[in-house]
C-alpha cells in the first residue's frame, strides 16, 4: 500500500495486525470492492460509512488533504512501516506502530547505536549523578540517548545530552501539538531542532496515563540497550524494562540499597534478568565496543561525512562484507574509510579480520 493509505489507516486506529490482514487481501484501499466493505469494516472495527468514504477516490483525497494539512500546521512529518526510513529496530517487535509521527531528524533512529535511559520521576542526587556520568560516556562514544521527556531521570538525561552536544531521541505519549509536561517546552523545541521527537499518536491525542505505558515499548524497541537508573516498585520505568526483556534488548539496572524504596524496582528487575550495572562502561561493552588504550581521543570528533556514515554501522564485530551489505558501498570504497577510522583511533581491526568500535 502507498504511504498515504497507511497514514489514513493509522488515523483510523488500525494497528499492525489488522494492517497485515488488509495488506494480504488488497493492494490498495481503493481496490476494496463495494460488496466487501461491510465485511472489511467489521474486520477493522471501523464504521462502514467511514470505510465507504475513504475507499472512494474523492473521499480518500479529501480525508488525506485534511490530515496532511493538520500535520503541516504543527510541522509534523510521518514515516510508515513500508518506508525505508522507518526505524529498523522497531521492525523486530510484534506490536510495532504502522506510522510514526515526528519532528527532527528521523535518520538518528537508524544511523546510531542507541541506549535508552529511564527511571523514576522523583530521583535523588545519586540518581542524577548516575545519569550525568552515564550520558557523558555515551556521548563521548557517539551513542544516541533515548528517553521519554518525563520529569526526573528522563529530562536529566535529555538535558545532559543537549549540554554535551550529543544526539537524543524523545518518545512521547501524546500528539505533537502537546508538550508534556509543559515546563519541558524548551527541551521539546531544542530536541526537535537538534535531535528527534517521536510519537505514534495523532495530533489532538492528549497525554493520558495509558498512552505513556503504550509508548514505553517504543523506547525499548528503538534501543540497543536500556538502563533503569532508579525506580520504586510500580514505576513506569519497569514497564519499559519488561518490554526490553521481551524484545531481547540488553537490559541493565543500577543496583541499590535493598531498604531504599527508590532502588526496589531496579533490584526486582535484576532478579528477573536485568544485568546489574556495576561500571558505566559495561554498557559500551554490551554495545560491542573494545576496551583498549586510545591515544587519538582528540581526533574522534573530526570525522568526514563518509567516515561518520560507515562508523554508524559498526556494531559488535563486523566484517568488510557485512559493512558492504548494510551500507550499499563497494568493498574498495569502504576499506580506505576503515583504515582512516583506525588511524583516528575510533575503531580497531581484530585478529579475525573483523572491525569493532573503540571505547573512549
Amino acid at each position: 500500500m502507498e504511504r498515504e493509505e497507511i497514514l489514513l489507516l493509522s488515523y483510523l486506529g488500525i494497528g499492525i495486525k489488522k494492517y497485515s490482514l488488509l495488506k494480504e487481501r488488497y493492494k490498495s484501499l481503493l481496490d476494496i470492492p463495494k460488496d466487501e466493505v461491510t465485511e472489511v469494516s467489521k474486520l477493522l472495527k471501523v464504521e462502514q460509512e467511514t470505510l465507504i468514504n475513504i475507499t472512494g477516490k474523492e473521499g480518500f483525497d479529501s480525508t488525506l488533504k485534511s490530515i496532511t494539512s493538520i500535520l503541516g500546521k504543527y510541522d509534523i512529518r510521518f514515516v510508515t512501516i513500508e518506508d525505508k526510513d522507518y526505524p529498523n529496530r522497531l521492525k523486530d517487535i510484534n506490536d510495532r506502530p504502522i506510522v510514526l509521527f515526528y519532528r527532527g531528524d528521523i535518520s538518528l533512529a537508524n544511523n546510531y547505536l542507541t541506549c535508552g535511559i529511564v527511571g523514576t520521576r522523583r530521583n535523588d542526587v545519586k540518581g542524577k549523578n548516575h545519569v550525568r556520568n552515564l550520558v557523558d560516556l555515551l556521548v563521548d562514544n557517539d551513542v544516541c540517548v533515548i528517553s521519554g521527556l518525563a520529569r526526573g531521570i528522563d529530562i536529566i538525561a535529555h538535558r545532559r545530552v543537549l549540554e554535551r552536544g550529543g544526539k537524543t531521541i524523545a518518545i512521547v505519549g501524546h500528539g505533537l501539538d502537546y508538550v508534556y509536561p509543559p515546563e519541558h517546552r524548551k527541551e521539546f523545541e531544542e530536541i526537535s531542532e537538534k535531535g528527534l521527537i517521536v510519537t505514534e499518536f495523532f495530533v489532538g491525542e492528549r497525554p493520558l496515563k495509558r498512552n505513556f505505558f503504550i509508548r514505553n515499548r517504543i523506547i525499548s524497541g528503538l534501543s540497543n540497550a536500556v538502563v533503569i537508573v532508579q525506580a520504586p516498585e510500580g514505576s513506569g520505568a519497569l514497564i519499559t524494562g519488561e518490554y526490553a526483556l521481551k524484545q531481547k534488548r540488553a537490559l541493565f539496572a543500577i543496583p541499590g540499597d535493598i531498604e531504599n524504596p527508590l532502588h526496589k524496582g531496579c533490584n526486582m528487575m535484576i532478579k528477573k534478568g536485568a544485568i546489574p550495572l556495576i561500571e558505566y562502561r559495561d554498557i559500551l561493552e554490551e554495545l560491542g565496543y573494545k576496551v583498549i588504550e586510545n591515544t587519538h581521543k582528540s581526533n574522534t570528533l573530526e570525522l568526514t561525512e563518509e567516515e561518520k556514515f560507515v562508523y554508524s554501522f559498526i556494531s559488535g564485530d563486523v566484517t568488510l562484507d557485512d559493512l558492504a551489505e548494510v551500507t550499499g558501498l563497494p568493498v574498495n570504497k569502504i576499506y580506505p574509510i576503515l583504515l582512516s577510522l583506525e588511524i583516528k583511533g575510533t575503531i580497531i581491526q581484530n585478529a579475525g579480520g573483523t572491525f569493532s568500535r573503540v571505547m573512549i
